[in-house]
């Protein structure tokens, strides 16, 4: 107990000494308003933050209100940035420099335009950068203290579409629409698409000389919102093949083939497998190509590509699965590999090339046009969910962090 108030004596001494030496240097023009843990907020902070609030006409009352709230807010931001110096977090002068690109960019300004136009403001540039550097390490801490671990469930996304209606995406569509009108009622779903099917390689005229017992119509539907249309043109939107067709479906109008001319929510997917092969003292460039020429020669005449990932392959996780990546979009590989699988037609093994990991080859099995409309919609949930667990997280340890800290109001 004794030695508890020893303690409690020799902080309270400490902040007395820290606040008579910050009181000695400022005294004629500012002053302490409050101390966090060894940290101090002077006047002038206090003062500088209230000048971007308009205080005319405001009461006494309300005055005093908006001076504790955006006080408490200067001692919380201390609290952040006191943490985010235990933890390590150092935002650098190229980190720093990036992000003023950046605004300065979405401004249209320069860089040095940019400083002209805080210094116009009467605000000191190096102010403005430190108080930049400290919102980013500010952000840095949040993102890697929350937002990086915030984890949303499958079963939480789905309730949530289920039971929130998101705004609608702006998907912009123009189709081709062919419908088979079957004059002898006798048409089933595999004899449409024999005859659709043939619409893919050759002219409507010459299937409609062809198939004369059928009435094959062509419409072009220009510039239409993908959600405006009738739900089983949506489903039949969701996977096209490498063409853009969807596949045969039956409506009221009779039996119908879609192909998308133009869209933004549609993308290229690649159902791709690879082997990773990396260089060592025993094997150079050289040796690995040959070794790859050797597998594309033997694929090539009928030997499985899988069967060479699974022994040879140094990419662990793919070779389990035979090489496979799965369905993979262009955004999601490094450069080399996306300019090849762009470029290779299905059932095609690539020439050896490399990237930053290695030596590849590829086999494409398969490509197809993915709609994306639900996989917004299903980021957007995922955006929401992710902010409110973040949201909360972060009150609750602000309030935790206020709870541990010495903070004392000097009036």
């Amino acid at each position: 107990m004794k030695t508890k108030q020893i303690m409690n004596n020799a902080k309270g001494l400490f902040f007395l000494i820290l606040f008579l030496l910050v009181n000695t240097g400022y005294s004629l023009q500012d002053s302490v308003v409050a101390i966090v843990n060894d940290k101090v907020i002077l006047q002038s902070d206090l003062d500088e933050r209230m000048k971007e609030v308009n205080l005319q006409n405001l009461s006494r009352i309300e005055f005093v209100k908006i001076k504790n709230r955006i006080l408490d807010q200067l001692i919380e931001e201390s609290l952040l940035d006191q943490a985010s110096s235990r933890m390590g977090i150092r935002i650098s002068d190229i980190d720093l420099q990036n992000r003023l690109k950046l605004i300065a960019r979405n401004q249209g300004l320069t860089v040095l335009q940019l400083k002209d136009a805080v210094e116009r403001q009467n605000v000191s540039y190096v102010k403005y950068l430190d108080n930049l550097r400290r919102n980013i390490q500010r952000q840095e801490l949040f993102r890697t203290q929350f937002t990086n671990r915030a984890y949303v469930s499958d079963e939480e996304i789905e309730s949530y579409l289920k039971n929130n209606k998101l705004p609608q995406v702006d998907g912009k569509i123009r189709l081709e629409e062919y419908v088979i009108v079957d004059k002898t009622n006798k048409l089933n779903l595999s004899q449409a698409t024999i005859v659709l099917d043939g619409i893919k390689s050759t002219e409507i005229e010459d299937k409609e000389k062809k198939y004369p017992a059928y009435d094959i119509k062509k419409t072009i539907l220009e510039d239409v919102q993908v959600y405006k249309l009738p739900d089983i043109y949506q489903s039949n939107l969701q996977l096209l093949d490498k063409d853009k067709y969807s596949r045969v479906f039956k409506t009221g109008k009779g039996f119908t083939l879609l192909r998308v001319l133009e869209s933004n929510i549609l993308v290229d997917e690649f159902k791709v497998s690879h082997i990773l092969m990396k260089t060592n003292p025993m094997e150079g460039p050289d040796e690995i190509k040959k070794r790859f020429y050797k597998i594309k020669n033997s694929v090539q005449n009928g030997e499985s590509f899988s069967k060479y990932a699974e022994e040879l392959s140094e990419d662990n996780a793919s070779a389990i699965e035979g090489g496979t990546l799965g369905w993979i979009t262009k955004e999601l590989v490094v450069e080399n590999f996306r300019k090849v699988m762009i470029n290779m037609e299905v059932g095609e093994v690539s020439e050896p090339f490399s990237t930053r990991f290695g030596w590849h080859i590829l086999y494409l099995e398969d490509k197809r046009i993915k709609n994306i409309s639900d996989n917004i919609k299903r980021n957007q949930a995922i955006s929401i969910l992710k902010d409110r667990k973040v949201a909360i997280a972060k009150k609750e340890w602000l309030a935790k962090l206020k709870d541990q800290a010495y903070i004392e109001y000097v009036r």
